[in-house]
């Protein structure tokens, strides 16, 4: 599986590659992690040089500029894959590289579609086209949405299956398990979790949205965890009774979901499922979040939706939300469900099969039956 993204940063697709490489590898399959790297890389994966951060989708990508092809066919020359996983195959460096030697070697290549956009100028749109060269290599496509396949379109024509993001369920159980029961709170305990220093993730409207409800007398106490600037915002955090918390492992992570009341996701746009509110209805948190395609798509009616960019919605989402125990119970309960239909062992058997299918087309049997339809 080769990512585009800096291995030594933490992100969603980088997540997502390295639990699917950890779940195909427990259904007995063996999936080493190819990337760029700016620093150390966690187990099973390899890192090579030339990362370059860009901005991109309100965000900086730290992507493989700079890595060496070279270097990348190299090692793929050294051991002997039966098939390559590319993932977001329009950006630049190793997975573009991995893409070219596939074709000169004549292996099979899935590729994943991960990024989705509500809006694209026509530049932009352009400009994805330009750098579709080379993606008719590519024997079948996953995208982990219907957003995400419709984004993919204007550049991959190919057959296409919709896998979401997977959640591994163990990932708190065993934290919530040792945790006692939380003590009361005299406020709505309210959690964020992200990476708050960008705009798009809706930080500033939910800080908003607790200035709001402090000045209607209905105070809440809002967490947050998870890396950013805070200086710009300390000042109105103080007032709003925001607290940051810091990047959190997952002991303290979970006992932070045990701790909330809520957990708001108040992103503006721009993603594609939604894995964050997935964890936290894996956790057993309540999940109030902006009405977003990749939200909705995510939640299927296990959260509180609310009009994205509108903080007096998002407040009045929140204190609903808050003050309603059965709405929070009934949001509880249909969160767990959903998370159990996105187990990380349901999605890598269904990547597996589309593998299958994959090398079965590149060595001529197209006729083949294609996957079935399994995961939601």
């Amino acid at each position: 599986m080769v990512t585009p993204y800096d291995l030594s940063h933490e992100g969603g697709v980088n997540r997502h590659v390295q639990a699917l490489a950890a779940a195909l590898t427990a259904e007995g399959h063996e999936a080493l992690v190819l990337g760029p790297a700016s620093g150390a890389v966690p187990a099973g994966c390899h890192g090579l040089d030339g990362v370059v951060p860009v901005r991109a989708n309100g965000s900086v990508a730290r992507i493989g500029l700079l890595t060496s092809a070279r270097t990348t066919r190299r090692w793929l020359d050294e051991r002997g894959f039966d098939l390559i996983h590319v993932h977001e195959p329009l950006v630049p460096g190793p997975g573009r590289q991995a893409l070219g030697w596939a074709r000169r070697h004549g292996q099979p290549v899935v590729a994943t579609f991960h990024a989705s956009a509500e809006r694209e100028l026509p530049v932009q749109t352009l400009l994805r086209r330009a750098a579709s060269a080379g993606l008719s290599r590519i024997d079948y496509g996953i995208a982990v949405s219907r957003q995400a396949k419709a984004f993919s379109r204007a550049v991959f024509r190919g057959r296409t299956a919709v896998v979401p993001n997977g959640v591994d369920l163990t990932r708190f159980t065993a934290a919530l398990a040792r945790l006692p029961a939380p003590g009361p709170h005299r406020r709505p305990r309210v959690l964020f979790v992200g990476r708050f220093g960008e705009r798009r993730k809706g930080f500033g409207l939910l800080l908003e949205a607790a200035e709001r409800l402090a000045v209607a007398g209905r105070a809440v106490e809002v967490r947050v965890a998870g890396s950013g600037p805070v200086e710009p915002y300390a000042r109105r955090a103080a007032a709003a009774g925001v607290t940051f918390l810091g990047r959190l492992d997952d002991e303290p992570l979970a006992a932070a979901y045990r701790e909330a009341d809520l957990f708001c996701a108040p992103s503006l746009g721009g993603e594609s499922f939604g894995m964050v509110l997935v964890e936290a209805m894996a956790a057993g948190c309540p999940v109030v979040a902006s009405d977003i395609p990749g939200y909705a798509e995510a939640a299927r009616g296990a959260a509180l939706l609310v009009p994205p960019g509108d903080a007096a919605a998002l407040a009045e989402g929140l204190w609903r939300a808050a003050t309603d125990g059965a709405l929070r119970v009934r949001l509880a309960e249909r969160g767990r469900a959903r998370a159990a239909t996105l187990c990380w062992t349901r999605v890598a058997r269904h990547v597996a099969r589309i593998y299958a299918f994959a090398a079965a087309r590149r060595a001529g049997d197209a006729d083949g039956a294609a996957p079935r339809r399994r995961a939601r």
